[in-house]
């Protein structure tokens, strides 16, 4: 055994798939040499069906029972595995609907083995089929789906709601329904027919799509494969007229090929247990893509049908089926698009609201709501370079005794005062910004000496005194620098310098502001 096949105990040589794959070979050589008597035939064909389908119910029952052992982190992941396990028990139970209906039937072949009921089916093996597809239906939508918000599960529903609209249609088309009066008799026998026919193996394949659409898929991959190649074969073997089951060209063939399908359809359910044996905690996790082109295939694929329906033969009864079909198609595509397009919409909502939310977090101080000091450094360099500003750089005096006696939560309201303060001194569109811990800036355009000197007596007014928080009343004091810039003369970094030197004359010198041309 290499190290791979150690690691991947599922990859090893599986004498059971083995088996499966002689089994179907010896099928196809043996009906196709057409050496064999036709009732040697009809017995060996529905003895191969129990042997297989009796081994899709086994790896079934495993599957399920493998799955439930798994492990689970979260009450919410032990009912996801409980949901997966259900399905594959559904499987089985489907599974062995079917091998007692061809037990049934071997019944009527020992009777009679050349009887037309004994090829294709009594009544009751019928019926079976019919159960049976309906249980994996079943057991399909109650797969549990990955988590979805309201949008995305709306999407989803009317996707699979176009393609059971599409299968439908085609189901519709190429059933063959049974003659005679259209009494209570003819209706129970029409339905039976329908369910039987291609129509439900094709809800059955979109099952599956659905399931796919959904993010989350009873299968691993090669399970999957395997399963949908049988399930497409089933839907065209069932499509086949009657006569060519029973006439002796190809009856050997189609017998041959059911085997096939049921076969895959086994060994399918076997690399599924082998799988889930070596992992039983893992699902199918493919990467979402943001759409499907599924529904707009079936949209397609209705509308060419309904073009060659209506060419060759008009607006006839199946005409009318088709044409209704292909509308109903066209309007769950369109609503899905409407859908979308609203999807869209609140994306895009969201998106501008995120990029209101990550401007704030990179430009503006979380405390104060003031600009920060990226912000403010990016808005000086763009003044200076349209003309005289001048810089108010502002230090609030004794700010620690006020932590240490008050606590931080008192100190955090003062520095929210404070910036309310600022913001009244000046006027809009002249930017107020805490650069850092008790420091703010101003930054007023123009060197108007009154401009500076009315903001400079409102800035100096405004923090001075104290602030009443939560019935404490809290000193408040500040040291103001005040420097004026040019263009060609100061940049940046050096006109915020030389607002920060006048602001450290102004606290040692004990005044409240210094005009960094007077330090």
């Amino acid at each position: 055994m290499n190290r791979r096949q150690a690691a991947h105990p599922s990859r090893r040589a599986d004498p059971l798939t083995a088996g499966l794959i002689v089994l179907v070979l010896a099928a196809i050589l043996g009906f196709g040499s057409g050496r064999f008597p036709v009732t040697a035939q009809v017995f060996s064909f529905w003895t191969l069906l129990i042997v297989v389908q009796g081994s899709f119910v086994r790896s079934s029952r495993r599957v399920a029972r493998f799955i439930r052992s798994g492990p689970a982190a979260t009450p919410a992941a032990a009912a996801r595995t409980r949901a997966r396990g259900r399905t594959w028990r559904y499987f089985a139970v489907a599974g062995a609907v079917l091998v007692l209906g061809n037990i049934i039937q071997l019944w009527t072949v020992v009777r009679d083995p050349l009887a037309p009921e004994s090829i294709v089916g009594t009544d009751a093996q019928i019926a079976s089929i019919a159960v049976s597809m309906i249980l994996l239906v079943a057991g399909m939508l109650r797969h549990p789906m990955d988590d979805m918000g309201g949008a995305e599960r709306l999407r989803m529903r009317i996707d699979v709601a176009t393609l059971m609209a599409a299968a439908v249609t085609y189901g519709l088309w190429i059933a063959d329904l049974p003659s005679g009066p259209h009494d209570a008799a003819w209706a129970l026998e029409a339905t039976v027919s329908l369910l039987v026919q291609p129509g439900l193996f094709l809800v059955v394949i979109f099952a599956v799509l659905k399931v796919i659409l959904s993010g989350s898929s009873p299968f691993t991959r090669t399970a999957g494969i395997l399963s949908g190649a049988a399930a497409v074969l089933q839907a065209v073997f069932q499509a086949v007229p009657v006569p060519l089951y029973v006439e002796p060209p190809t009856r050997s063939w189609m017998f041959a090929a059911n085997v096939l399908t049921s076969a895959l359809i086994a060994i399918g359910a076997r690399v599924q247990e082998r799988d889930v044996r070596a992992a039983p905690a893992s699902g199918r996790r493919e990467a979402k893509r943001p759409y499907s082109l599924l529904p707009y295939g079936a949209l397609a694929a209705v509308w060419a049908l309904a073009i060659m329906v209506l060419a060759v033969d008009g607006l006839s009864g199946r005409g009318w089926v088709i044409a209704i079909g292909a509308m109903t198609t066209t309007v769950l595509v369109i609503g899905r698009q409407v859908a979308a397009f609203r999807h869209v919409a609140e994306l895009l909502r969201e998106r501008d609201e995120l990029a209101a939310q990550l401007t704030e977090l990179a430009f503006y101080d979380g405390l104060t709501k003031l600009a920060n000091r990226g912000l403010f450094m990016q808005r000086l360099q763009d003044a200076l370079a349209a003309g005289p500003v001048t810089v108010f750089l502002i230090d609030l005096d004794d700010f620690k005794p006020v932590n240490d006696r008050y606590g931080h939560a008192t100190g955090d309201q003062l520095l929210i005062e404070v910036g309310q303060r600022l913001r009244d001194c000046v006027r809009d569109g002249e930017t107020v910004a805490r650069l850092g811990g008790d420091e703010f800036a101003v930054l007023v355009d123009g060197s108007s000496a009154d401009r500076r000197a009315e903001v400079a007596d409102g800035l100096a007014r405004a923090l001075s005194g104290s602030v009443r928080l939560a019935g404490t009343e809290v000193p408040l004091r500040a040291s103001i620098g005040m420097a004026t810039g040019r263009h060609g003369v100061h940049n940046p970094d050096s006109l915020l310098h030389e607002a920060d030197m006048a602001m450290y004359a102004a606290k040692n010198r004990h005044r409240p502001l210094i005009d960094s041309d007077l330090v």
